[in-house]
């Protein structure tokens, strides 16, 4: 039972912090559009666009707290100069923000049955959440590179790109995607054993 609550204590706490991250990019929206161009507004609305969305499909609060932090701190990361201002910057954003992002993802397609694995007591085995949330993290790495590049051909080029960059940074968003993956199903084994429990 004291189990149990601590986890409820926990969904709220992500909950609330989630929320207020959600209102940190709304600010940061109009501090972009007060101060900033046209790049860091359409970064920050997609932002807080993305974080609506994870408002709406109900995600365990640490989740929800914990990818909103990441990816608002790697689009503050951009516009502040950090990616250039601290060399391993760029590559620890990277390996937090795909990790974070192939843990959202497997939670979001698993609760609308896209993929298996949800409700909780139809839990996939521990390995095919790891290779799931591993091919989502890898997908999320791609596409953020494609993105770079669109930015740096079309928008900015300010917007570094280059061969070794992109290699290093899928790789290393693989790593954060594995590490996720192994967290996302010790949560689930958890979370299965609680429900178990609560039955009996």
């Amino acid at each position: 039972m004291h189990t149990r609550k601590h986890n409820n204590d926990a969904h709220v706490r992500g909950r609330l912090i989630g929320d207020a991250i959600r209102v940190a990019a709304v600010i940061s929206i109009g501090m972009a559009v007060l101060w900033y161009g046209i790049p860091e507004i359409l970064g920050f609305t997609v932002v807080a666009l993305g974080l609506i969305g994870i408002r709406v499909a109900h995600l365990a609060g640490p989740f929800d707290a914990a990818f909103g932090a990441t990816i608002l701190l790697a689009t503050w990361s951009g516009v502040a100069g950090l990616y250039e201002a601290i060399t391993w910057w760029d590559i620890m954003v990277h390996f937090v923000t795909a990790g974070s992002s192939a843990a959202v993802l497997y939670l979001v397609l698993a609760s609308t049955e896209v993929t298996p694995g949800s409700p909780v007591s139809k839990a996939l085995p521990s390995r095919s959440i790891v290779v799931l949330t591993f091919a989502f993290g890898i997908t999320v790495a791609v596409l953020w590179e494609f993105a770079e590049w669109a930015g740096n051909a079309f928008i900015s080029k300010g917007i570094h790109v280059g061969y070794v960059d992109t290699l290093l940074d899928i790789a290393v968003g693989g790593v954060g995607a594995i590490i996720a993956g192994i967290l996302l199903s010790l949560w689930k084994d958890q979370t299965s054993a609680l429900q178990s429990s609560a039955r009996q």
